[in-house]
């Protein structure tokens, strides 16, 4: 299997060099995306440790890489040349799948891209790795076997180095949406279970800090508590908390601990904790692999099953830039409906059309009809 690599330059590669050398897997090829001097010696570095072909830019790799890829991982950072989602986009109508790790930045790009992968009938896998880690998928594992009883409540608590803005905070506290969507779906065998209200609190004075808390049908409380307050270091650290009716379930992302009426397990140690298996990297570049080979979906991380953590973190940044404490979602439904019943295009060639058609689907998405949303923007490509 061929697999590719585009890469800005700036110093994010750590992940990448420590998940490829667990799973075997071999870089192809490496294509610069930076626009900063220093930043292209760094990927022609890259290209010669690798001892793989170099391209100028990532276009040329796309479409004249011999024999053709199978698969590429966009590492790209702010300083790229070329945005993410148009990178993403060029490399699915070369009929190639993607690997991009970093969160996206908005709903709208979530929808888009994933109309485009439908399109092209290729994969995309985005979003945070630690649900690919050995911890988490070992909760996920726990939290699904009926000894563990109906979920009462989730805890994540979240701490970073100083960011300057809540959206910057937000998007960081994805790796945590994430898992709770996850649990969410194994309970309620829904990939797109929404919560029915949302509460949220959230602070600019001194270093931007939320808490919020999400009620699921049937009764689920979800709490996230968000800060970058951590004057002492840079590094995140991070909290869950899951209890179900007869177990209870701590983790850091690397370690966990259940606790119920019969044992105490723990998994991790020195070593576990440093290794890219616990943090997810080589079990994310596995899954990607393995999807490619199998013809198939990603049983995690796909585009799909990532729009509701994307939803979840837009409802709160509008929260908070409203000054709103609470949202129920039947009221928001209820408006959202209105303004969905309004646009009627006919979605035939015409620009405006079109137009109104990609408005409809990016409310859809906004209300949570995500296979509506992605089948009506479809029809706009």
């Amino acid at each position: 299997m061929r697999i590719g690599v585009v890469y800005s330059g700036e110093q994010l590669q750590p992940w990448l060099f420590r998940g490829l050398y667990p799973v075997q897997l071999r870089v192809s090829c490496v294509a610069d995306s930076s626009v900063v001097p220093e930043n292209r010696t760094r990927v022609e570095a890259f290209a010669s440790f690798f001892e793989c072909d170099f391209f100028a830019n990532p276009e040329e790799m796309f479409n004249t890489a011999t024999p053709k890829l199978d698969g590429v991982i966009i590492v790209s950072g702010e300083t790229a040349s070329v945005p993410r989602v148009q990178l993403i986009e060029s490399a699915l109508a070369a009929g190639i799948n993607v690997l991009s790790p970093s969160p996206l930045n908005s709903l709208a790009d979530g929808i888009h891209l994933a109309a485009v992968a439908e399109k092209y009938k290729r994969l995309v896998m985005t979003g945070t790795r630690f649900i690919f880690g050995r911890c988490v998928q070992e909760i996920l594992r726990i939290i699904s076997t009926p000894t563990f009883g109906e979920i009462r409540d989730m805890r994540f608590l979240l701490g970073i180095g100083r960011v300057p803005y809540l959206n910057d905070l937000l998007k960081s506290g994805d790796a945590h949406f994430q898992i709770a969507f996850e649990i969410a779906r194994r309970l309620f065998a829904e990939y797109a279970i929404l919560p029915e209200e949302i509460i949220t609190m959230a602070s600019r004075n001194g270093a931007p800090n939320v808490t919020c808390a999400i009620r699921f049908p049937q009764g689920a409380i979800c709490t996230f508590c968000q800060t970058s307050n951590r004057q002492w270091g840079n590094d995140t650290y991070h909290k869950v908390e899951i209890t179900g009716e007869a177990s209870y379930v701590w983790s850091d992302l690397q370690t966990w601990k259940r606790f119920s009426s019969e044992n105490t397990f723990r998994m991790g140690g020195a070593d576990e904790e440093l290794s890219t298996n616990v943090q997810g990297a080589s079990g994310q570049l596995q899954e990607f692999y393995s999807a490619i080979q199998g013809d198939r979906e990603s049983y995690a991380g796909t585009l799909r099953s990532v729009l509701p953590t994307l939803w979840l973190r837009e409802r709160l940044q509008d929260c908070i830039e409203q000054g709103q404490l609470s949202l129920k979602m039947s009221e928001m439904y209820a408006d959202l409906d209105e303004k969905i019943q309004e646009l009627k295009p006919s979605c035939n060639d015409s620009s405006e059309d079109r137009k109104r058609c990609r408005e409809k689907a990016l409310l859809l998405g906004k209300r949570g009809d995500f296979s509506q949303a992605l089948i009506a923007y479809r029809e706009t490509l």
